[in-house]
C-alpha cells in the first residue's frame, strides 16, 4: 500500500478472539486503531474472523474510506430487520424449514434464569403442539373414562393415573419428535440450524424481497465485496487481492483464520498453505453442496479457479477429470480462495451454523486417491478461539495486538464497564490462572463494589458446570497458557462483557449493541496509548513489550541450544556423534533427505557455531535464563497450525 500523509507510519497486527455476536465490539476498536496504525497481518477466529476480513477489506481500500465504511458497520448491524422481528444482527440466522421450529425453540432460551424456561416451555407447547396432543390422547381417555364411570375413591385414584399418563404421553411423544428432528433434520443441514443461506438468495438474483433480512453469508458476500466495489453477482473478494500482485514479495495484508476439521480431529489454518513447507490444500468440494452454504458467484468462481496440479504421476491429469465426473472440483489456490468461504468455515458454530463439507482422501485406504471422503470443517474455536500464536515472532519488529472477550460477574453496573483497569498495568500482571468456579454464582456485592459475593449451585448445577468445564477446558487450554507468557499478557486487551452481552445473544437491542461499541472504541484507545510511539505510558510501552520478548526468547533459545550440545557430546555409546556423522558423511550417503554438498557445509558450521556458543556461555559462567521474566516459555517442535 502507498504510503500518503494521512497514513499512519507504523505498522501491527491483530488477534480477535471469537465470540459469536461479541464481534460487534471490534469495528469501533479497529476503526479507532486505524488511525495511529496500519494493519499488517490480521487474524481471528470464529466471529473475529468476520471481524479480521472486514479489517483487511477496509485496510486494502484505506485510501478510498474503507475504515469508514467499516466504522458505520454497527449501526447497521443495531437497526431493525425489515419484518420488524429484530435486530439486522439477529437477521443474519434465518433457519431452514424443516429446522424452523428448533431454531425457535432454542431462541426463546436466550438469556437463561427462569423467564427463559418459560419462554421455552410456552414456544414448545406452540411449535410442537399436534405432537403433545398425539401423547396426551391415552391418558387424556382414560381420564375422561375414570371421570364418568368411576366413583368414590376409585375415581380419585383413576383422576390421578389419568393425569399421570396424559403427561408422561405428551412428554414422551414431545421427546420421540424432537428426536426425529435432530438425528434426520440437523445431518441433513450439515449439522446446524441455519445453514448461513436461504434458498432464494442460492439462485443469484439480485432482487429478492427482504421480508426478513438477508442471511449471513450472502450479508458478508455483499458487504466484503463492497469493499472493491462490485455487486454480490460478481467475483467475490480473494486473498490474492490483499496479498498483493507479486508472489514472490512480502504479503501487503496478510489475513488468517482457524477452523477444525472434526473428521480428521485437527485444527487448520485458512488459507490452506500451498507450498514446499506445508502441503495442506488438498481439498475437494461438491459444487451441490457448496451452493447450500454460498452465493451462485462464489461457487462459479472456485469453479472457474481450481488449484494447479502439483501430483507428479503422467495419470493426473485424468485422475482429476475422473474426479470431476464423480461431482469432486479441487479448492482454488491459496491466492484464488474467496475470503467468505475461509471466514464461512472459521465461524461454523456448533449445531447453530453448519458446518462445511469437504473432501480428502484416506491414502491407507485409498492409495490412489479415487474415493473421496467427506470431512467436516466447524468452528476455528473449537480448538483455539484465540489464536495468540498468529504472527508470531521471537524478536518482533511491531506489535501484534490482541483483543479478548471476557465475562463480567453479574452484578456489575454499567458505568463500571468503561472504568474497570483493562491491561495489565506492569510486568508482574496477567500470571494468574484462569478460573473457572463452575460450582458458585458468582455476582457483585451491592454493599461492595470491588467485592464479589458468591453462592452455591445446586447439585444438578454443578454437574452441567462440571461438564461445561471439561468442554471449555478442551478448547480454551491452548489460549489460556499462551495469554499468561511474558511478551503476551501486556498485548491483550480484554473487553468486558457482561450474561446477557454478546455470545448466543442473537437479538441484542440497539442499546446493548451501542454499549459494546463503545467498549470496542476504549479497547482500541488503551492500545494506542500503550503501543504507538511516542507512547502516553511512561513503562509499559512498546520498548518494555520488546524487551520482555528479547529477553524471553534468548532464555527459551539458550536452552535449545544447550540441549544440542548436550546431544553432540554425550551420544549412546553405539550411536554415532552428530557433529563427526555430518563431516564424514558423502553426499547421498545418508539415509533420506539428502543434503547437497553447500547445504551439508552450511548444517556443519551451524552445529560447530551452536557448540561455540554454549562453551563460551559455560566459560563465562553465566546463564542468559536467570532473572527473566516469568513464566519461563520454551522453545519446540510442532506442526504448523
Amino acid at each position: 500500500m502507498l504510503m500518503t500523509e494521512s497514513t499512519p507510519q507504523r505498522f501491527c497486527d491483530m488477534v480477535m478472539k471469537g465470540g459469536i455476536t461479541s464481534g460487534v465490539v471490534y469495528p469501533l476498536a479497529v476503526t479507532k486503531l486505524a488511525e495511529k496504525f496500519v494493519f499488517k497481518n490480521i487474524g481471528g477466529t470464529s466471529a473475529g474472523a468476520i471481524a479480521a476480513a472486514a479489517t483487511a477489506a477496509a485496510e486494502l481500500r484505506r485510501d478510498s474510506g474503507g475504515f469508514e465504511r467499516l466504522a458505520q458497520l454497527p449501526s447497521f448491524l443495531s437497526e431493525r430487520a425489515p419484518d420488524g422481528s429484530g435486530s439486522n444482527l439477529f437477521a443474519f440466522f434465518q433457519p431452514q424449514r424443516p429446522t424452523a421450529r428448533l431454531f425457535r425453540v432454542c431462541v426463546a432460551g436466550l438469556g437463561g434464569g427462569w423467564k427463559a424456561v418459560v419462554s421455552v416451555c410456552f414456544r414448545i407447547a406452540v411449535e410442537f403442539w399436534p405432537a403433545i396432543l398425539i401423547g396426551a390422547i391415552p391418558g387424556a381417555a382414560f381420564l375422561v373414562l375414570g371421570l364418568r364411570d368411576a366413583h368414590g375413591a376409585f375415581r380419585f385414584i383413576c383422576e390421578i393415573v389419568g393425569i399421570f399418563l396424559l403427561t408422561i404421553g405428551a412428554i414422551i411423544a414431545l421427546a420421540f419428535h424432537l428426536l426425529i428432528i435432530l438425528t434426520r433434520a440437523l445431518p441433513k443441514n450439515f449439522y446446524g440450524l441455519c445453514s448461513g443461506m436461504t434458498d432464494e438468495f442460492a439462485t443469484g438474483v439480485n432482487d429478492v424481497p427482504l421480508r426478513r433480512g438477508k442471511p449471513l453469508t450472502y450479508w458478508l458476500t455483499e458487504y466484503l465485496n463492497g469493499y472493491v466495489d462490485r455487486p454480490v453477482d460478481h467475483d467475490p473478494l480473494t486473498f490474492g487481492e490483499l496479498w498483493g500482485n507479486d508472489p514472490t514479495d512480502a504479503r501487503r495484508i496478510d489475513l488468517e483464520m482457524m477452523t477444525t476439521c472434526l473428521t480428521q480431529s485437527r485444527p487448520y489454518r485458512l488459507p490452506f498453505r500451498d507450498d514446499a513447507g506445508v502441503r495442506e490444500n488438498r481439498f475437494y468440494f461438491r459444487p451441490d453442496e457448496f451452493r447450500r452454504l454460498f452465493p451462485k458467484s462464489v461457487v462459479d468462481w472456485m469453479l472457474r479457479h481450481p488449484r494447479k496440479l502439483t501430483e507428479s504421476p503422467p495419470d493426473a491429469e485424468e485422475r482429476r477429470k475422473l474426479l470431476e465426473d464423480k461431482g469432486f472440483y479441487p479448492l482454488p489456490g491459496p491466492a484464488d480462495l474467496p475470503v467468505v468461504v475461509a471466514v464461512r468455515m472459521s465461524l461454523s458454530f456448533p449445531i447453530l451454523l453448519s458446518a462445511v463439507p469437504l473432501y480428502d482422501f484416506d491414502r491407507s485406504r485409498d492409495p490412489n486417491g479415487l474415493n473421496p471422503e467427506r470431512c467436516w470443517f466447524s468452528d476455528g474455536g473449537v480448538c483455539s478461539n484465540f489464536p495468540l500464536h498468529f504472527f508470531d515472532s521471537p524478536l518482533p519488529r511491531w506489535p501484534t495486538l490482541s483483543i479478548d472477550l471476557r465475562q463480567v460477574p453479574p452484578g456489575t453496573k454499567d458505568e463500571q464497564l468503561l472504568k474497570l483497569q483493562q491491561m495489565v498495568a506492569d510486568n508482574n500482571e496477567g500470571i494468574q490462572e484462569n478460573w473457572n468456579r463452575f460450582e458458585f454464582l458468582e455476582e457483585i456485592n451491592p454493599n461492595g463494589p470491588d467485592r464479589v459475593a458468591r453462592r452455591e449451585r445446586s447439585g444438578f448445577g454443578k454437574l452441567t458446570g462440571f461438564a461445561g468445564a471439561f468442554i471449555m477446558t478442551m478448547q480454551n487450554w491452548s489460549d489460556n497458557t499462551l495469554s499468561r507468557l511474558p511478551g503476551y499478557r501486556d498485548r491483550i486487551r480484554p473487553v468486558p462483557l457482561k450474561r446477557d452481552e454478546g455470545g448466543l445473544n442473537l437479538n441484542m437491542p440497539k442499546k446493548r449493541i451501542v454499549d459494546l461499541t463503545k467498549r470496542g472504541t476504549a479497547a482500541g484507545q488503551e492500545l494506542i496509548d500503550r503501543f504507538s510511539v511516542p507512547c502516553l505510558e511512561p513503562k509499559m510501552n512498546w520498548d518494555n513489550h520488546r524487551w520482555l520478548r528479547m529477553r524471553s526468547s534468548l532464555a527459551s533459545l539458550e536452552t535449545i541450544l544447550t540441549e544440542i550440545d548436550r546431544a553432540c557430546a554425550q551420544p549412546q555409546s553405539d550411536d554415532k556423534n552428530f557433529e563427526a556423522w555430518l563431516e564424514t558423511t558423502r553426499c547421498g550417503e545418508a539415509p533420506d533427505f539428502q543434503w547437497n554438498h553447500l547445504q551439508q557445509n552450511v548444517a556443519v558450521n551451524l552445529i560447530k557455531g551452536i557448540r561455540r556458543i554454549v562453551a563460551e556461555c559455560k566459560e563465562v559462567g553465566v546463564d542468559v535464563i536467570d532473572g527473566s521474566p516469568w513464566p519461563r516459555c520454551e522453545l519446540r517442535r510442532r506442526p504448523y497450525v
